[in-house]
Formats: structure tokens, sequence, C-alpha cells
């Protein structure tokens, strides 16, 4: 039979079956994307980790990178710092001139910032602002939120501080639940694995909620905290405002609330805020660090802000021993 390949057979083939081959081209490209689809890790919001270096911080050329080196994240030992549930770590420089932090922050992309508790020209506190203007935690509240979750794992009567106390076969049914229908762990040797990273993710979480209690305990005497009543700036101090009012009102009742962290009250490490972190301009005084929540988007993995504050706080304080 001949099957050589001529001219008027190349042209026929064009003429009547090229419809045939966009089809099937066109069909190879949806499997394909079926296929990635399927296959690729999608991040949840906890499992992406983002801080934002505000616009007003002095960001020189290795401030970032260095920070990242505090946190384990250029080493690759992520574990120094997050569980082995956060899969990437990111930061943003913001610019005033065009603050992109809400769109941000609308998709819930971010868990921590660093800005400034100085008063500006018109009276107004960038960090008041943001308080104001976007879900924040209250450090007790979120004491007690990560004290509440831990609680879960123990037996009955435990100590969530004490790791002889956690009921593995209640962590590991959690992560059965909890990792349901994630890709990374489809077969039986990889949900095992899965199931031991999660003891050890809790059982972290354990040490690192008792060492944020000391934090707490310890820093009013060391100046740590940044208090405000929420919406007292965005009401002007007044009850009868109209967009904030009732809402500064409700707020008044609970007093001043802990939302930052002031980074220049951090003494006695190893390292020097002011080598990381610092206004334009000046030091780390002014500098704050608050904690964004959106406990009720990546609940399980909010409370690795709580590692956060606590490697800056080992490293550049000698708060925790």
């Amino acid at each position: 039979m001949d099957n050589r390949l001529t001219k008027k057979r190349l042209s026929d083939f064009l003429a009547y079956e090229w419809i045939i081959t966009i089809v099937a081209a066109a069909v190879a490209i949806v499997l394909l994307e079926i296929l990635y689809t399927v296959a690729a890790v999608r991040l949840s919001a906890g499992q992406q980790f983002k801080y934002y270096m505000d616009a007003g911080l002095y960001v020189y050329d290795t401030s970032v990178s260095d920070l990242y080196g505090l946190l384990g994240v250029n080493s690759g030992e992520n574990g120094k710092t997050f569980s082995f549930d956060v899969l990437s770590v990111e930061s943003e420089n913001l610019d005033s001139s065009y603050n992109v932090l809400s769109v941000r922050l609308s998709v819930q992309e971010g868990d921590a910032i660093f800005t400034s508790s100085v008063e500006k020209e018109d009276g107004s506190v960038r960090a008041k602002s943001i308080i104001d203007g976007f879900p924040v935690y209250d450090m007790q509240s979120l004491l007690g939120s990560a004290k509440i979750y831990l609680n879960k794992f123990v037996v009955s009567g435990g100590d969530i501080y004490n790791a002889e106390d956690y009921d593995e076969n209640k962590i590991r049914a959690y992560f059965d639940t909890r990792m349901k229908g994630d890709n990374r762990f489809r077969t039986e040797e990889e949900k095992e694995e899965g199931r031991k990273n999660e003891i050890g993710r809790i059982k972290k979480l354990a040490k690192e909620v008792q060492d944020f209690e000391t934090l707490m305990t310890i820093g009013e005497e060391k100046g740590l905290f940044y208090k405000y009543i929420k919406y007292e700036q965005a009401s002007g101090g007044e009850i009868s405002d109209g967009n904030y009012g009732a809402a500064y009102e409700k707020e008044l009742s609970k007093g001043e609330l802990i939302y930052g962290l002031n980074m220049n009250a951090f003494t006695g490490g190893e390292r020097t805020v002011s080598d990381y972190l610092k206004l334009s301009g000046g030091t780390a005084e002014g500098v704050v660090l608050v904690l964004f929540n959106f406990s009720s988007y990546q609940y399980d993995l909010q409370f690795e802000c709580i590692s956060f504050v606590n490697t800056l706080a080992r490293e550049f304080s000698n708060f925790l021993g």
C-alpha cells in the first residue's frame, strides 16, 4: 500500500480534516488543565503566611531577607517558626502612594503588619487606622482562642501545657477530617506521615502558646503592649458619630485592649530590632506589630501568628529564656 506523503495527500488532509485536528488539540489542552488542577496543591489562607512592612517603615536592601533568615525561611527551615502546614511565607512592602493593603486583606491575604504608632501632623496614627479599619486580633482574645483550640486535643482534665496529656488518637482523627480531600495525602503512607506531622504541629503549638502567655504576663512591665480602644480614632471619640459612634460605644465597655506589640521593647537578645525594623530616618521606636484575625477562614492555622511573635521575641529579647 502506498503511504507516501505527497502534496496532494497533505492538501486533502488539511482541506477535510483540519477541524478534527483543532478539536483534538482543544481536548488535549482541556485534559492537561484538568490534570494540573487535580494534581496541584491549592494553598488555603492559612497555608500562606504573609506579613507587611507598612508605608513609613524604612526598608533597606537586606532587611526583608534578613528577617526571613530569623524566621528560618531562607534556610528552608520553616519549622523553626511555622508548622508543616505553612507552605508559603512572604512579605510585602507597602507604598504610601498606592496602598494595596485593603485589596490584599479583602481576600484574606495577610497575617501581620509592622506599622507605626507615631502621631501624624493631622493627629491620626497609622496603627489605629489599621485597627479601626481591618479585622485585627487583640492579644488577650488570641491567647484565649489558642488555649480553647488546644484543649480539645487533651485528655479529660488534662493540662494543655503538658505534652503527656495530649490524646494522639484525637489528633489523628482530627487530621483525617481536616485534610479530607487534600491531594497531598492520598495514599495511606502519606496520610500516616501527615498524622505524625499533625501531632508535632499541635505539641509545638502548645509550647508556643505557653511562651506567648509568658509574654502576656510580663509584657506590661516591659512596655511591650500597644493598647487602644477600637474605633476611638475613627469616631473621633464621639459615641454619637454616625459611622463609628455605636461601634465605639460598644468597645468602650471593654476598655483598652492589647492590639499590638511595641517592637522597640524587645531588648536583651542577640540581635537588635532597629537593625531589621525602623521608621524612616529613625529607630525601632514607634514600630508596632499588629496581627490580623482571619480565624473564620483559617481556624487551625490562625495561631501560626503566635509562633511568628515568639520567634521575634526569642531573637530580639531574653524574655523567653
